[in-house]
């Protein structure tokens, strides 16, 4: 692996953490904002050569849906918080691995503060450490995630490690890493990650991720945001979207209740205030609130700017003022 390498942290504080797409650097994620509660998004980047190491804090419940960087495979894990967190549905332990193909779609819910941890690295680089280890190679699925349980020594071991690199990264972020001693730490964490691979279960024997249940629910509520999304009037009812996707009313509020523990009314209106707040932060300067609530399937006016409020905790208008601010205050 190569001696130099860059450090990059970005710190999103408040409504403001919805900007932050990019926490997976090749990929891209949209967060969606629950409430504006304790809002703090702390994240960490290394670049290793091929490979890029990154890690995010959250203190706070979200909903984050992109897809992962489609030039590596990904492997991660939770530092903490795994019992409130879900990956396309499926529950996650605290000392699972989850092995990401390249462009894996993926859902990522938390109900409270978590800290999750990403190594990327190329297909074929993985491989040839894969055999070098174990001296066989190792079927990794091009399309379905798929993860190991590993011992809790093993997940505690590439914690350090990372927090190690972070930490050397963090104290030469301004010149550059660039020394033997880094060099061999960085080895030490692909081998690592090789290792705990190759010895979880025994080399080939990786485990599908998702149960059938968890998959057919996720791919449901993937295709219900693909339905709204797709039509002019986004206040789709759900009599609409549950004739699109064959299931009773009953049914699907069970299934979204179980699965991201609201009802399937609350997930979509929470979609569209956050996509009504993503505009407004970005907003130009011809954009109106009315415009923007328009485009997201809010009809009344003062209704939109009242759940906003609630949800946000500032109305539309107070979003959109400071954001012109901001942007006056940057190109002054």
């Amino acid at each position: 692996m190569p001696s130099s390498s860059i450090y990059q942290c970005n710190v999103y504080l408040g409504l403001d953490v919805v900007k932050a797409s990019d926490v997976i650097y090749g990929g891209y994620f949209e967060h969606r904002l629950l409430s504006s509660a304790q809002l703090s998004l702390y994240h960490q980047r290394m670049m290793l050569g091929d490979c890029r190491l990154e890690t995010g804090n959250y203190s706070f419940p979200v909903i984050a849906r992109g897809c992962m960087p489609s030039d590596c495979v990904c492997l991660s894990l939770m530092a903490y918080g795994s019992e409130v967190t879900r990956y396309n549905m499926a529950s996650v332990s605290g000392n699972e691995l989850l092995i990401y193909p390249g462009g894996a779609e993926l859902l990522y819910h938390s109900d409270g503060p978590a800290r999750w941890i990403n190594y990327a690295i190329p297909r074929e680089m993985l491989q040839q450490a894969i055999i070098n280890y174990s001296g066989k190679s190792i079927a990794i699925s091009q399309d379905r995630i798929t993860s190991l349980q590993l011992d809790e020594g093993e997940v505690e071991k590439l914690i350090k490690l990372t927090d190690e690199i972070f930490t050397i990264g963090q104290t030469h972020k301004q010149s550059g890493v660039s020394s033997r001693g880094f060099t061999q730490l960085s080895d030490t964490l692909l081998n690592s990650y090789v290792a705990a691979i190759c010895d979880a279960h025994g080399v080939g024997n990786l485990q599908a991720k998702k149960s059938l249940i968890s998959q057919r629910h996720n791919n449901l509520i993937l295709d219900s945001e693909y339905f709204v999304m797709s039509h002019d009037d986004m206040n789709t009812s759900l009599i609409n979207i549950a004739q699109r996707t064959g299931y009773s009313l009953r049914a699907l509020e069970l299934i979204f209740r179980n699965s991201v523990g609201m009802p399937p009314g609350k997930w979509f209106l929470n979609m569209r205030l956050n996509g009504a707040l993503r505009d407004l932060l970005m907003a130009t300067a011809n954009c109106s609130v009315s415009s923007i609530a328009t485009r997201w399937g809010f009809q009344h006016l003062s209704r939109f700017s009242e759940q906003y409020r609630k949800t946000f905790g500032e109305y539309p208008s107070h979003t959109l003022v400071r954001n012109r601010r901001a942007f006056l205050d940057t190109v002054s």
